[in-house]
């Protein structure tokens, strides 16, 4: 059963809105037998992490903390300030309206990567699944059911892309990964397309982007991630996008949730407009 769109981007505005609310409450009791709100507790103490395992369905971000971003080059700043995010930092409300917003994902545009690690499109406590083909390992995501292809068989990543003799941009990008030893699992991605955001607040990346993610098993049902963003052509320096905790599902189980263009636009055009939440073009 899919989540009508309508609740669906309504509840993820409303997040976003709530988040300093949301930040205070983490370190709140939860009820005996979970270790968040949601998330039933696994086996304690827990075992030892496999090695080089990281298969099976995680729930998360838990924990996270996101930037601060580098300081933009002369060129990020410009394209930063034509990205209008529904809720940036410290926006404040005007007679209970939001800001005008161009964000992509309000007609359901793909969120792309490295934004949908964190956003998981809606719930911000989303699916990750790790599982394996030949030569590669997948990742799929419980909402919007994205996955990527990370190659483990040694090719190279792509330098250029969208010119003659390079392959075209992609909005999750080319991955690659490796074990840098029995715990931690390292992917870089290259290769993205511009059009996606980094994160809510509508930080910008090129195609010269290098994205990387270390994965580190803690033990049997804790795993850690730290995102790193390397973007020349924008930033002055390489930056720390994301921390974050994942936890083993003791249900392995994914729901189904979609954003669904027609609905956007619908949502859009029907709701949004008319409530004084404007739409940049």
């Amino acid at each position: 059963m899919r989540n009508p769109v309508g609740k669906a981007i309504a509840a993820f505005f409303v997040l976003l809105a709530l988040s300093s609310i949301a930040l205070a409450q983490r370190g709140r009791a939860v009820p005996p037998g979970f270790i968040a709100e949601g998330v039933p507790k696994m086996p304690n103490p827990p075992g030892p992490a496999p090695k080089r395992d990281l298969s099976g369905a995680w729930v998360g971000p838990q924990n996270y903390k996101l930037g601060p971003a580098a300081p933009m080059t002369p060129a990020g700043e410009a394209i930063f300030k034509e990205l209008h995010a529904y809720l940036p930092n410290g926006v404040k409300f005007d007679d209970g309206k939001l800001p005008p917003s161009n964000d992509p994902f309000i007609t359901c545009d793909p969120l792309g990567f490295p934004r949908n690690v964190l956003a998981h499109a809606i719930s911000m406590r989303g699916g990750m699944l790790f599982g394996s083909a030949p030569n590669r390992i997948l990742i799929a995501y419980e909402q919007q059911r994205v996955w990527r292809e990370i190659w483990m068989d040694g090719r190279e990543l792509p330098k250029k892309v969208d010119v003659r003799g390079a392959p075209d941009a992609r909005y999750y990008g080319f991955s690659v990964g490796h074990w840098e030893d029995d715990y931690n699992f390292i992917i870089d991605t290259t290769g993205l397309d511009e059009r996606p955001w980094i994160d809510e607040v509508g930080h910008p990346q090129s195609s010269s982007a290098h994205i990387q993610e270390r994965y580190t098993r803690l033990d049997q049902y804790n795993m850690k991630l730290t995102v790193t963003v390397d973007d020349p052509k924008l930033y002055t320096k390489p930056w720390t996008q994301m921390t974050a905790d994942f936890y083993w599902m003791k249900n392995q189980e994914f729901s189904e949730s979609f954003c669904i263009p027609s609905e956007g636009i619908e949502y859009r055009d029907s709701l949004t407009k008319p409530s004084g939440i404007q739409v940049v073009k």
